[in-house]
């Protein structure tokens, strides 16, 4: 059942691939098909499609295919977005009101809008030891925003969930790293895949990238929650404080 809505939404990429590809609005491949070997992981679910549309491919567009290609391009982030906190609720098992919901959707919004508004994140590397800094940079960013999509879920706000997750992931740095790489990989491995890449990249890696963060979210909420012990002894304490 978790991976049913990512399912759905992998079609729903293959289909847009498609119209991208046959419309008269300009396309372009995925910068990640382009490279050899690449670590595609965004800090939200979503897959990789084969194609993308530049800000710069909607200008002087008649209005009717402007509101055409502007569609297909809110569609997908918005049924992904959909797909990442119905499969992340599931995985923590817990209930999330329409506030969290839009939350999620203007985040993961930021996210997917800010490279396309700067022009992409492609960095061409020259150097060996540039490349391991950077990757290095890179994977501490996203370590510390792993745990960003389940602390959205559960209803926390931008700012403490920015700081929530930068706290909770440090004791986890070099787990959270692997899974970060091999998520990265997968997604851009599978989206390789002629045709189907779009599909597979959302509908098989997705929502493992879904279940990982809601299992690492739940496994540091088990290890940080107070015990039993814990609330005797303190409230042991207040007692002695106050005779």
């Amino acid at each position: 059942m978790l991976a049913v809505p990512f399912a759905v939404v992998g079609v729903l990429v293959s289909l847009v691939d498609w119209l991208r590809q046959h419309d008269s609005v300009p396309m372009v491949p995925t910068d990640a098909l382009s490279q050899s070997v690449s670590v595609n992981y965004a800090v939200f679910p979503q897959g990789t499609a084969r194609t993308a549309r530049h800000i710069g491919a909607l200008v002087d567009l008649e209005t009717r295919y402007l509101l055409w290609a502007v569609g297909l391009e809110v569609l997908v982030p918005l049924a992904v977005g959909i797909a990442g906190w119905v499969t992340i609720t599931r995985v923590l098992d817990t209930h999330s009101g329409p506030r969290a919901l839009s939350r999620y959707l203007v985040a993961l919004a930021a996210v997917i809008s800010i490279p396309q508004l700067l022009g992409g994140f492609s960095v061409d590397i020259t150097g060996f030891l540039f490349g391991l800094l950077l990757l290095a940079v890179a994977l501490f960013v996203l370590t510390r925003l792993f745990l960003l999509p389940a602390l959205l879920v559960t209803g926390s706000g931008f700012v403490t969930a920015l700081r929530q997750s930068y706290r909770r992931s440090r004791g986890q740095g070099m787990t959270i790293a692997g899974l970060i790489i091999v998520i990265g990989l997968a997604y851009w491995g599978l989206a390789t895949v002629p045709v189907a890449g779009g599909f597979l990249s959302t509908a098989v890696v997705a929502p493992v990238h879904a279940v990982a963060v809601g299992t690492v979210f739940s496994t540091d909420s088990r290890e940080t929650a107070p015990s039993p012990a814990d609330h005797i002894e303190s409230r042991d304490a207040r007692s002695d404080e106050s005779q």
